[in-house]
């Protein structure tokens, strides 16, 4: 049996940093979506305005799939869902190096790299790491959401580098590779059983009638929470897929636009441990208004800029917004639902803004094959980060009694 191990230990930080690595590496699939299809859209053979559809149908995958997942995690622990996460991004990857047909493409990046991969790390890596930690919560699953930025930083120079120098098929087999000798040895860091949370003495929630600090009921918070991150997910995806192409419209090169997607992404990533910290002392709903305030105006001032200097900075902008918002969802629920059903709840969240995720490089992508510009899709991604604004707003003024964790009011 697996050993037992304490919150806040030493090996619940073991697990968040194996986690990060975990999900760092599996985004690559996503970024190789920018890098790879986007841009050379023609010579593969694709369609412009449907260049971006694998990404859309990976976060779509990776929503339904991480409701399943996060349902098993909650019984199991994330211990086989990592492992079916890794050998599926291994074999969808390499998949789609040997094949040029963009159906089957995107079949891979649907079932294997979205539903069964992503969608079987994401989720309960995101749940797991809320149950392991009580006095650092925030924190902690700020590290763990920062998965994404981390191989966002990471990994658009090395594919540009490798499918200039090597071409698409390289890349994809290659990376599939590296998937697999980093991946694969870390799930088994997964397999202790996490704390439990009937002994932990805390101001959060661990039973659904303990809670008097709500004043919507738990499925109605839910309910707009998923509608929400809708909202700030559709605006957070544009610029992920979009940016290296949309500095070459710009009169820039690829290799341009990959470099400023890493810093867009390195920020987000620091950002997002600092927002760990402003969580843990404001609360989820709080932090999460103040994140995704700013990732609007980083998106405004894209949409508004033509300069060099001045897209590098509003992309530094855009990303210390967005790079704190989407751990803010697990402490949400963490701090006003009880923790019993958490996975199934994130798992929720995180289709909801799969499916943000997908629409965002859709709409964008269409206009911009259409009107030839990017700015009506930046500006339809700056209403619906308007959206979120509104919902988010609303449960801090009139869902709940305090928005912030009573250890700290």
């Amino acid at each position: 049996m697996p050993k037992a191990h304490k919150v806040d230990s030493i090996h619940a930080w073991v697990v968040a940093i194996v986690s990060l690595v975990l999900t760092a590496v599996a985004s690559g699939i996503y970024y190789l979506v920018g890098i790879a299809i986007v841009p050379r859209a023609d010579e593969l053979g694709i369609p412009v305005k449907s260049a971006s559809l694998p990404y859309g149908l990976a976060m779509l995958g990776m929503g339904v799939g991480g409701i399943a997942m996060g349902w098993f995690a909650d019984r199991r622990g994330p211990f086989i869902p990592a492992i079916v996460g890794t050998l599926a991004i291994v074999v969808g990857s390499y998949w789609v190096s040997f094949t040029s047909d963009f159906n089957v493409i995107l079949i891979s990046y649907a079932v294997l790299l979205g539903g069964l991969g992503n969608g079987a790390l994401v989720t309960p890596l995101f749940a797991n790491a809320a149950r392991w930690f009580e006095a650092r919560r925030g924190l902690a699953t700020a590290v763990v959401g920062s998965g994404n930025a981390l191989g966002g930083a990471v990994w658009p120079p090395i594919f540009n580098l490798w499918v200039a120098d090597h071409g698409f098929s390289f890349t994809y087999e290659l990376f599939a590779l590296i998937a697999l000798v980093t991946m694969l040895p870390l799930c088994f860091v997964l397999r202790a059983s996490s704390p439990d949370q009937k002994l932990i003495k805390s101001h959060v929630v661990r039973h659904e009638s303990e809670n008097d600090n709500l004043t919507f009921s738990p499925q109605m918070l839910v309910i707009l929470l998923c509608i929400a991150v809708v909202g700030c997910c559709t605006a957070m995806s544009m610029p992920l897929v979009h940016l290296p192409n949309y500095m070459a419209v710009k009169g820039f090169s690829l290799s341009d636009g990959a470099l400023l997607l890493a810093i867009l992404m390195a920020t987000s990533m620091v950002a997002r441990i600092c927002w760990g910290f402003v969580c843990d002392y404001l609360g989820g709903l709080r932090t999460l208004f103040l994140t995704s305030s700013i990732q609007a105006l980083g998106l405004v001032g894209i949409a508004f800029s033509d300069g060099f200097v001045a897209l590098y900075g509003v992309a530094i902008l855009f990303g210390l917004g967005f790079g704190g918002i989407l751990p803010c969802y697990p402490v949400i629920l963490r701090e006003h639902l009880s923790p019993e059903r958490l996975g199934f709840r994130v798992g929720l969240i995180v289709l909801f803004g799969a499916i943000g995720m997908g629409l965002g490089p859709e709409i964008a992508g269409r206009m911009f094959a259409e009107l030839g510009t990017y700015f009506p899709g930046f500006a339809t991604g700056f209403l619906v980060n308007v959206l979120n604004l509104i919902i988010i707003g609303t449960i801090i003024l009139f869902g709940v009694r305090e928005s912030k964790p009573p250890a700290f009011a």
